[in-house]
């Protein structure tokens, strides 16, 4: 194949790059012919990386040309291909070079390359990196400092990727027709010059050499059998892509890492100072002059999803494309761990492209088994990457001493409620939502990120097309059942889910503390606004939440009103197993409630501790170890329940009981009181549904009169009485509820003298 028909190659991939354009794709080989080269006194700029490439590659076919003519006859088998491998070496113009002829004109090309790269340099400058032309080569040797002989060796492996013709050349020069790829001792032949330039060009070969990071290492390629000069010399797949101003990904990185080429929009969530002061501390210091390059930033905050967003936009807008690593991948037993972190840094390095770390909290755990892993990988970072951003949860605790980095951290904490209120606001747009839905009210109740956010919409639709609502109308049940699905689920491992059920009509309380119970539920509902909009916020670090104290004898309605406030503000109601929190072994109490707390963070849950005083009690004087442990777990729980905020609801049956700093951080308490014969009735007249059948001649203030008993224990007769109806197949009537009684007096341990319950007593005397 002439010259001229490598330019039609390359005619037909300028023509494929300007469709490339078109579809926003990576540029494809541009068309340039000798001809159309300006000479080295116009010293015009390359306008495009194929244009510089095509002029290396026609040195390279001057300096074979030049090889051909001073190599010796080669063996008889191959005197056949004279004619051919002169064709293919042939310009176009069928004259016949000498080899002082030919020495010139690769020092003429030499002196017009190194021209328009200089003016292509200072053409750089002087315009905005989407504009200006940017030349691979050249890049490439910059960023691994590459001398001239690495450059013109990294040309002549690149030939047989563009051109087949090349391969025949290289092997009819080796007198190997079955080896098309250039060996060492042919490109030292080629560019190293006299045999002490050849003997110390062997350095550029071994296995940490800048030229080595682009080259094939596996298999045949690195064959340690074989002498050094015998080797084959193959670019890898990635460094061909990346000569030729394609940004692909290394198949061997494919699965823990994925290459974003196309910024996204940030989501809502991401605050816009926060972009711009990402924006300007990357910009100042990757500018040139600052004394370390490379930038690393940690994110940390609940939604990755936000942050990643966010962070492709910032690196968009940076012309930065990027490079999401899931570090948890990156430690699987399976993958070599340096291998995959010398492929990442050589990305990052060459195609000048920012890394993203994913799940880096993995790499942290109690017995610093991954501390070896983790100081390669800053030590790769500062080596080779210009801007790094690690998520994470935990606090950034690597020390980076000694290492040229600028390191800053941010945090994206929960959106607080009037931002929530914000975002639900901004999402709802997209979605129809019943009139009866209160975004102020979801906002107050789930403490939601962005993503989250967007998820209960979705999810509230999907329910809501599911149950076969005209044109996907969203109700508030929906969304509300929606907003649990996004909740997570791990706290029930923990706690027991209460079903709550009860609504104010069926709790009998007196009027103080129904009220107090309303003002429970309102703060809960107006948040978003005394918190946010009105600023109090700012002056609340801690106790945003709200901490509860009822107080009061068994079955005295505790649990029920704990149900009450959980329907009243559609959240779910947990409670903890005290015995199942304390432990004797030292720290594990503390990890239990640290669990516990956490996870019902994120499932904005109302924590039920029933029985309280066992685990609240008195702090003691200490005289023993246990002591001190026992205060170490009250301390910790008394900082976990201000830090909490969502609601947390201490019932005990034992006021007296309960340490005094408890009481500091109680925004309720509501006494429970014992009800009398009013209430009592109320309780008795709620108790049966409206579909238990009923004998008209139930005595209601007699019951009231008569059985002294708190709520559960009224609750227990009823329920015994139902079943003594239905198995003696009538209403549910005074002998019934008389059995009952007694049995429930029995179970207490109380006296049931017939003959106080008259005129009831004779329906269950025995005859």
């Amino acid at each position: 194949m002439k010259f001229k028909r490598l330019a039609k190659t390359f005619r037909q991939g300028a023509a494929e790059a300007d469709t490339a354009v078109e579809r926003d794709e990576a540029p494809a080989l541009q068309a340039i012919t000798p001809a159309s080269v300006p000479e080295a006194g116009l010293a015009l700029p390359y306008s495009s990386n194929q244009e510089h490439l095509a002029e290396e590659l026609q040195k390279l076919q001057l300096r074979l040309q030049l090889r051909l003519l001073e190599a010796p006859p080669g063996s008889p088998e191959l005197a056949l291909l004279d004619s051919e491998i002169h064709e293919l070496l042939d310009d176009g113009s069928g004259n016949e070079h000498t080899i002082n002829q030919l020495t010139s004109e690769i020092s003429h090309l030499e002196q017009r390359i190194a021209g328009r790269l200089k003016a292509s340099q200072e053409a750089t400058s002087g315009q905005s990196g989407d504009t200006a032309p940017r030349l691979m080569l050249p890049h490439v040797a910059a960023r691994l400092s590459l001398s001239g002989l690495e450059l013109s060796i990294l040309v002549a492996c690149l030939a047989p990727e563009l051109d087949s013709k090349y391969g025949r050349i290289y092997a009819y020069l080796q007198n190997d027709m079955s080896d098309r790829r250039p060996s060492v001792e042919l490109v030292l032949d080629l560019f190293a010059g006299t045999a002490e330039e050849q003997l110390a060009a062997r350095l550029l070969f071994e296995g940490d050499a800048p030229l080595m990071k682009l080259l094939e290492r596996r298999g045949e390629y690195g064959d340690s059998l074989s002498p050094l000069l015998a080797r084959p010399l193959k670019l890898e797949d990635w460094a061909v892509s990346l000569l030729l101003g394609y940004e692909v990904l290394d198949e061997r990185l494919r699965e823990t890492a994925e290459l974003c080429l196309v910024p996204l929009p940030a989501q809502a969530g991401f605050p816009l100072e926060l972009e711009q002061k990402l924006l300007r501390f990357v910009q100042h210091y990757s500018s040139g002059g600052a004394r370390c390059p490379g930038s690393l930033l940690y994110c940390s905050g609940p939604d990755e999803a936000v942050k990643r967003s966010g962070i492709r936009r910032v690196c968009g807008q940076l012309g930065y494309s990027l490079l999401t690593v899931d570090a948890a991948k990156l430690l699987h037993p399976e993958t070599e761990f340096s291998g995959r972190l010398r492929l990442l840094g050589r990305h990052a390095r060459l195609a000048q492209t920012a890394l993203l770390f994913t799940g880096f909290d993995s790499l942290f755990t109690g017995d610093d088994r991954y501390s070896l892993q983790l100081r390669l990988l800053m030590e790769m970072l500062a080596a080779c990457a210009p801007l790094t951003f690690i998520l994470g949860e935990a606090p950034w605790g690597i020390s980076l001493t000694g290492l040229p980095l600028q390191f800053m951290q941010l945090d994206l904490p929960f959106p607080d409620a009037a931002a929530r209120k914000t975002i639900w606001s901004d999402f709802s747009q997209e979605y129809w939502l019943s009139p009866e839905v209160n975004l102020e009210e979801l906002s107050g109740s789930f403490r939601f990120t962005a993503s989250q956010i967007r998820g209960a919409l979705n999810g509230g639709e999907n329910l809501a097309m599911w149950r076969g609502s005209p044109e996907g109308e969203i109700s508030a049940s929906d969304l509300y059942e929606a907003c649990y699905f996004q909740s997570s689920r791990r706290i029930q491992t923990l706690a027991a889910k209460i079903h709550a059920m009860y609504t104010w009509d069926l709790l009998v309380l007196p009027d103080e503390q129904l009220n107090q119970l309303k003002e429970i539920c309102r703060q809960v509902k107006y948040r978003a606004l005394v918190y946010g909009e009105w600023g109090f916020a700012g002056r609340l670090s801690l106790g945003r939440g709200l901490n509860i104290l009822f107080s009061g004898p068994p079955g005295s309605g505790k649990t029920m009103a704990a149900e009450v406030i959980a329907t009243e503000l559609s959240l779910e109601l947990y409670k903890i197993d005290v015995s199942q929190i304390v432990s004797k072994y030292v720290g594990e109490t503390e990890k239990n409630l640290s669990r516990i707390f956490d996870e019902a963070e994120t499932s904005n849950a109302i924590l039920f501790f029933d029985e309280a005083d066992a685990l609240f009690g008195k702090r003691s004087e200490v005289k023993d170890a246990h002591d001190r442990y026992a205060n170490v777990e009250i301390s910790y729980l008394l900082q976990k329940m201000e830090e909490y905020t969502g609601i947390v609801i201490l019932a005990t049956n034992l006021n007296q009981n309960l340490d005094d700093a408890f009481a500091r951080r109680l925004h309720f308490k509501l006494e429970f009181p014992f009800p009398e014969k009013p209430q009592r009735e109320l309780i008795w007249r709620g108790m049966f549904p409206a579909g238990a059948p009923l004998d008209p001649g139930i005595d209601y203030d007699f019951m009231a009169e008569k059985f002294m008993l708190a709520g559960g224990n009224i609750k227990n007769i009823a329920l015994n009485a139902a079943f003594y109806a239905a198995h003696e197949g009538c209403p549910i009537g005074m002998k019934q509820i008389m059995l009952a009684a007694k049995r429930e007096y029995l179970k207490l341990g109380r006296t049931f003298l017939q003959s106080d319950y008259a005129p009831y007593h004779t329906l269950i005397e025995v005859k």
